[in-house]
């Protein structure tokens, strides 16, 4: 039987790379004070050995492992999806380890969180949870720096980093009034955040300012399926504009369209522009959040955080813009 390998230990790595333990610590921790030259010796030296880091075992020594959890949920949403792929990528970039727990129910975000704070976390990203109480009473318990991502409906002292969800609604009325729309509909989603309320009233507030309102209103679960048995109660309103919640949403009422009025149907647009919106089927009109800046402010907030749980507080706006496309051509009605 092939004996096991034998731990290679750092002292060995500071030995090759002619340096003290310390020193090789700080360069694969990252310490900006060590020289590129320096922390280049000791990746060979850890390299030609196969030395790994504990990370476990520092972060237990010097109270921080360089670890940030990330709770999300409903992976399903390409909008979340592609949001959890950046956070990983810029979390990386920092030298940080992202520890990823899923939670779509409360009582699976209950259990995701509960583990979360088990391993020695230094902060945790919540990417647009529907559980921020319990979230932040097990950070708080925790003494763990927490940020809210494109969620800002919790405690006055928590930290969060979202798009203007108001100011989006009053881009989109401005944009379909533009386009010569005058009765106008919105497709909410069946969720009672404030993010969501925010894009509603937004968006009817600047009609109401305009001297329009709204003609029609149905709401679905964020789930294809279930908005397309919806979608022709809505269609049948007759608005000649129609904002959805999000683009799933609007993706299945542009399919609905199709089959109940394929030489014609209103005005839509979306929200999250998500990968399928530029898709030349559906071509949707929709609201950027601007994902890339939101993601990186994220992280570089938390990573300001680490340490300091007990910190100020930081809450930051992201402003949206929208992706004109076919779905909002005059033409696409007639």
């Amino acid at each position: 039987m092939d004996k096991l390998k034998k731990q290679v230990r750092s002292f060995e790595v500071a030995e090759l790379a002619n340096i003290s333990r310390s020193t090789v610590s700080r360069a694969l921790s990252g310490d900006p004070r060590i020289s590129e030259e320096t922390r280049a010796r000791v990746e060979a030296a850890a390299a030609k050995l196969g030395y790994q880091p504990n990370l476990i075992a520092r972060g237990l020594k010097n109270q921080s492992t360089g670890i940030v959890g990330v709770v999300v949920t409903d992976l399903d949403n390409p909008y979340h999806a592609h949001a959890l792929q950046l956070l990983i990528e810029k979390l990386g970039a920092k030298r940080l380890a992202p520890l990823v727990f899923v939670g779509d129910t409360a009582e699976g975000a209950e259990n995701a969180i509960a583990r979360l704070m088990s391993y020695q976390v230094d902060a945790v990203i919540a990417l647009a949870a529907p559980f921020s109480k319990q979230i932040v009473a097990a950070c708080r318990a925790g003494k763990k720096p927490l940020i809210l991502m494109n969620r800002y409906d919790g405690p006055d002292d928590v930290s969060f980093v979202c798009g203007d969800s108001h100011r989006a609604g009053s881009i989109v009325a401005d944009h379909l009034i533009e386009n010569g729309a005058t009765s106008f509909a919105y497709f909410a989603g069946d969720d009672t955040t404030s993010i969501s309320a925010d894009r509603e009233h937004g968006f009817t507030q600047r009609l109401a300012e305009k001297g329009f309102e709204l003609t029609g209103r149905a709401a679905s679960r964020y789930d294809h399926a279930q908005a397309m048995s919806v979608a022709p109660m809505l269609l049948a309103c007759g608005a000649e504009a129609i904002f959805c919640a999000n683009d799933t949403l609007a993706f299945a009422l542009l399919d609905a369209a199709r089959t109940m009025s394929p030489f014609g149907r209103p005005l839509i647009v979306g929200y999250d522009n998500s990968s399928l919106a530029a898709w030349p089927a559906y071509a949707l009109t929709s609201v950027d959040q601007n994902l890339e800046k939101m993601t990186s402010v994220t992280v570089e907030t938390a990573h300001a955080m680490v340490g300091d749980a007990h910190g100020g507080v930081s809450r930051i706006v992201i402003e949206p813009y929208l992706v004109a496309r076919g779905s909002t051509s005059p033409q696409s009605r007639t």
